[in-house]
């Protein structure tokens, strides 16, 4: 038969749970702190338990605060990422990847949206999304349309 120890100081939750009225709470501290925040109730006129007692209850209002704005946070920056992961898929498509593996450090020429004739390192991928859209000629027709053509593209 195995005995059950019973300590007189435990908590008794299930009396605080079924209770209307404030419980107490005692705690011990070092000296300077609990003179310290004596002093901090006195000021405002009240006793140390009134003071303590507003501690701990801004304190948990506090932290409710935070994690109510900490969700809205956090489905904020869920947005975001998802937004920027579609950006990435979008520039990193596989049709770039492809061209990025096919002509990697190689040098492009190509004719710009000035007509001048640029040179274009293939170091990283963006370099081959800058050399396509920059590829590409606008042309203003004048009746609210575009027209767009693209220039020659030369891998050297």
């Amino acid at each position: 038969m195995e005995t059950i120890k019973v300590n007189p100081k435990a908590l008794n939750l299930d009396s605080a749970k079924q209770s209307h009225v404030k419980v107490t709470i005692g705690f011990k501290c070092p000296p300077p702190i609990k003179l310290d925040l004596a002093e901090k109730a006195q000021k405002l006129g009240l006793t140390l338990s009134e003071y303590v007692e507003n501690l701990v209850m801004n304190f948990v209002k506090i932290i409710d605060q935070i994690k109510f704005h900490e969700k809205d946070e956090n489905a904020r920056l869920t947005s975001v990422i998802k937004e920027q992961m579609e950006k990435i898929e979008f520039y990193e498509h596989d049709f770039l990847k492809e061209i990025f593996r096919q002509y990697k450090n190689q040098t492009a020429e190509f004719k710009n949206q000035r007509n001048e004739i640029v040179k274009l390192k293939l170091t990283d991928i963006k370099a081959v999304y800058s050399l396509i859209i920059n590829s590409y000629q606008i042309h203003d027709n004048h009746d609210h349309s575009i027209t767009i053509s693209s220039g020659e593209i030369n891998p050297q």
